[in-house]
């Protein structure tokens, strides 16, 4: 059975340009993931917390965990090229 790839997205306030809504993501991760994922999201104002121990500088900030490894996509998420580049990445690991 393959492993669930967790994802948490970093951003501060709504989404803008740079970053789809929830429904644009969560639709992105479904056209190029081959194996389940689990995302949340994190809103660095509400939660400036939970940014602080995961060493979030910048927003938005995607963290994809998979088997312990870290990868991280920041800037716009809008481009799926980098998108696919970190999840494929991931999924190999």
């Amino acid at each position: 059975m393959a492993e669930r790839l967790s994802l948490k997205l970093f951003l501060a306030g709504m989404p803008s340009k740079s970053v789809p809504s929830e429904a644009g993501i969560r639709e992105m991760l479904d056209r190029i993931l081959s194996i389940p994922y689990d995302l949340s999201i994190v809103d660095v104002f509400e939660n400036p917390q939970l940014a602080e121990v995961a060493d979030i500088l910048v927003t938005p900030t995607l963290v994809v965990r998979s088997r312990g490894i870290e990868r991280r996509l920041v800037g716009d998420l809008t481009d799926l090229s980098r998108l696919q580049l970190v999840i494929a990445d991931s999924e190999k690991d």
